[in-house]
């Protein structure tokens, strides 16, 4: 059978055309490749002008953004025979997605492609818990993420010339809200670095309690100190999503900051939008930043570049079931906490610290565009297709998109809060046991208003 990986023409984040084969070049993707590849497949890569050449189409989704420009291709491929595998981090909610993919691989694959391919090749859909045929759905049937038990034990050379090697997988960090940490079960050394498996010392993510379990003058070690995650702008909000990061925490972490001779630019990363989430948790974060930068001289200052974004439910982790915010956050977080004659994005301006919003921060528009993919049914599918089709509709403006997904699809359902019987995605679980998901969900109750008025 001819086996291709396809290569999209387009991607959802700009900087997917550059990063992805050409830079980043999607280690995961590549993973699944070279096990095939050493059960003695051949797989070429292949765009929308030659897929229709391949008896089986491999479709990396690596987050839920990618379901709207492979949706727009698809249904531009040439009518053929083929079988459209789908697999990746961003593959968790299949329902919307039925009608242009025919299998669906859940977590893991590198152990389930090469036996999955063999079966087709002797005409078999091979039932297994973690592969959904789209024919055969049942929205009341029940699949699970598969797991690996190890890294992938082999090297092999990404699509930019460079060796990599999978060092860890997931997180031991148990964060509420957190695909990452719910989707796979950790394997590691008991501490997390994101990005380490990566191999790319130079962009990695670093956890308070962790950095705080060491001096401050080894901070840097290993490199730059350059992202941090907060994942809350108060302590209240970190302990309501199990991020045990308490006020005195953050303010150790600022303090271990400021005492590091060399300032530069540090990327400080939290989710907005929370549940129960008011002014005033944002206002603490302040408070904390304020305290700790009065213990210090005016000198040369650290740039703090916050990066917030806004909360999204994942499937099969304990906040699937919580409210999403239907504010747009961008620009808000300056516009609320800055003081009169500060200008741009800028919110504090101090002796050792200076902070600034992001550009980056994702518009209300981008958060729909994930409660459709993360909570859409088979009633979505078509107006899905209508969007991601529409050059028009990629070619407005935030707000313009925003009011016309309003027009599309009930934002008000896909944005709010659900239970666990009603849930879309209630056929999917992980490694733990849903009771537990269900007892950890209720921490926080998602039918409080979540965003500063």
């Amino acid at each position: 059978m001819k086996i291709c990986a396809y290569v999209m023409s387009a991607y959802a984040k700009q900087t997917y055309s550059q990063e992805s084969h050409d830079v980043r070049a999607w280690p995961g993707f590549e993973m699944i490749l070279d096990a095939l590849r050493r059960a003695g497949e051949t797989v070429i890569y292949a765009g929308s002008a030659t897929v229709h050449e391949y008896d089986i189409v491999l479709v990396s989704i690596t987050s839920d953004c990618d379901w709207w420009p492979f949706v727009g291709e698809r249904v531009t491929w040439k009518q053929s025979k083929q079988v459209v595998i789908a697999g990746g981090a961003g593959v968790l909610n299949v329902r919307p997605f039925l009608g242009f993919v025919d299998a669906f691989v859940l977590g893991r694959a590198e152990e389930l492609l090469p036996e999955m391919v063999n079966r087709l090749r002797d005409g078999e859909q091979w039932q297994y818990e973690s592969i959904v045929w789209s024919d055969r759905f049942n929205k009341d049937g029940q699949w699970k993420i598969y797991q690996a038990d190890k890294p992938y034990p082999h090297s092999f050379m990404l699509t930019n010339g460079k060796r990599f090697i999978e060092a860890s997988i997931g997180c031991p960090n148990k964060c509420l809200f957190c695909g990452y940490t719910w989707h796979r079960r950790y394997i590691g050394d008991g501490t997390f670095t994101a990005g380490a498996e990566s191999m790319s010392a130079g962009n990695r993510e670093h956890t308070i309690r962790d950095l705080l379990k060491i001096p401050a003058e080894h901070w840097q070690d290993s490199g730059p100190l350059r992202i941090v995650g907060l994942d809350g702008f108060s302590e209240r909000l970190r302990m309501m999503v199990n991020k045990r990061i308490s006020r005195e925490g953050l303010r150790r972490f600022l303090r271990g900051l400021g005492s590091i001779n060399k300032p530069h630019q540090v990327k400080l990363y939290s989710i907005v939008g929370y549940p129960t989430e008011t002014e005033s948790d944002w206002q603490e974060f302040i408070e904390d930043l304020s305290a700790v930068d009065a213990e210090f001289k005016s000198g040369k200052q650290w740039s703090l570049l916050v990066h917030i974004t806004p909360f999204r439910a994942m499937p099969a982790t304990p906040s699937a079931t919580w409210e999403m915010s239907g504010i747009n956050y961008r620009g808000r977080l300056a516009h609320i906490l800055r003081k009169p004659g500060m200008k741009g994005n800028i919110f504090f301006q101090g002796n050792r610290f200076w902070a600034v919003e992001g550009m980056g921060t994702d518009s209300l528009a981008s958060v729909i565009h994930s409660a459709i993919c993360l909570r859409g049914t088979e009633t979505d599918a078509d107006a899905f297709k209508a969007v991601a089709c529409s050059h028009r509709y990629w070619s407005s403006n935030s707000k313009q998109k925003a009011a016309t997904l309003k027009q599309w699809f009930d934002v008000d359902r896909l944005l709010g809060a659900f239970t666990d019987d009603n849930l879309p995605t209630k056929y999917l679980t992980g490694y733990v046991r849903e009771s537990c998901l269900k007892r950890l969900s209720k921490r926080c109750s998602p039918n409080v208003a979540p965003s500063p008025k």
